[in-house]
């Protein structure tokens, strides 16, 4: 997976968080066997174009609350219901539709499917003859996120 490829997911990240007053670092990525741990919350944006995939994005139940706070203007959020589902969806669609932006800007042409939400405990992921790049989202105050690439140049 090429370097190129990687970056503007990252950037979108780090922007987006930043666009809720949540700053945020990138942990060190690695190249991640499958299955590979999926959080609690899972969301999963396909990846169309040049480019194909998908971008999964890890969240524990207690940090996607107290991101789902941030972006509602500071509400408490007690509960996982449809609104924070929304939210969260929302979410990964604004950073992933954030990176393609980026992509367009150095002439990639890619487009994305609507985020699939999963919820459940101890779920794994496979990606079947792909590699899978995870990258940690640390949160201050918050149980890291997980980011994980799996891309590959379309054939």
């Amino acid at each position: 997976m090429k370097l190129m490829y990687i970056n503007p997911f990252l950037e979108s990240t780090s922007y987006i968080f930043g666009q809720f007053q949540l700053s945020c670092q990138v942990g060190n990525p690695i190249l991640q066997e499958t299955p590979f741990s999926g959080k609690e919350i899972l969301t999963v944006v396909g990846v169309t174009g040049e480019i194909r995939g998908q971008i999964d994005l890890g969240i524990p139940m207690a940090s996607a609350l107290k991101i789902v706070s941030k972006m509602m203007g500071g509400v408490d959020v007690p509960s996982f219901d449809s609104m924070a589902q929304s939210a969260i969806c929302e979410l990964s669609n604004m950073i992933c539709g954030n990176a393609i932006t980026r992509f367009s800007k150095e002439g990639i042409l890619l487009d994305i499917t609507p985020p699939t939400l999963i919820l459940g405990n101890k779920m794994e992921v496979a990606a079947v003859k792909m590699r899978v790049l995870s990258i940690p989202v640390l949160i201050e105050g918050m149980e890291s996120l997980e980011m994980n690439i799996v891309l590959e140049e379309k054939k």
